[in-house]
């Protein structure tokens, strides 16, 4: 066995990424603080504008939802990028070797979601990094980061499921920018 540190700071160094450990003292107290500050400080800059006035006009709504299939769901499931976060109940792979036994329980519960308007709880919890904004940046000051939240397989599978949905009632126009979803394949 070799020195794994070492791998990983190697895997971490061809990759690009910058450890957190290694970007300057800060804590994850500091860095809640300082987001939390950031939006804070936009929501007063923000709250004498006035309004938009947005012109009406015709665009594409619908009344409901129509059922997602566990078929649709088990080709999203296959289709998906095996990325897996701290909070996944289980592997991405198993999830993606058994979609076929857990397309119709999870086809069952995004309808439900999608009908009742109700997002399930555990789909909002998120594992939130800060990255820094661009390589050579100063790691020491906070304003250098941002914030990226890393969703739960499931969540992210259900979002695809509404992105079916909007596409396939051109509902999203095409300017639509920060979805975090690029297409349903």
């Amino acid at each position: 066995m070799g020195d794994t540190k070492r791998l990983w700071n190697t895997l971490h160094a061809v990759l690009r990424e910058t450890r957190i450990d290694d970007a300057g003292a800060h804590t994850a107290d500091e860095f809640a603080a300082f987001f939390r500050d950031k939006v804070d400080s936009v929501r007063v800059s923000s709250a004498s504008t006035t309004l938009y006035e947005v012109p009406y006009r015709m665009t594409p709504t619908f009344e409901r939802f129509a059922p997602v299939t566990a078929e649709e769901v088990e080709r999203l499931i296959g289709n998906a990028p095996c990325k897996t976060c701290q909070l996944d109940p289980v592997p991405i792979w198993l999830v993606k070797e058994m979609r076929a036994l857990i397309s119709p329980f999870l086809s069952l519960l995004f309808n439900k979601s999608l009908t009742s308007g109700c997002f399930p709880t555990q789909f909002k919890r998120a594992v939130v990094r800060p990255l820094l904004k661009k390589e050579g940046l100063d790691a020491i000051q906070s304003k250098n980061y941002r914030s990226v939240s890393n969703l739960t397989f499931f969540s992210k599978l259900l979002e695809r499921t509404v992105l079916m949905f909007l596409d396939d009632g051109n509902m999203l126009p095409a300017t639509q920018s920060a979805l975090g979803i690029s297409s349903v394949p």
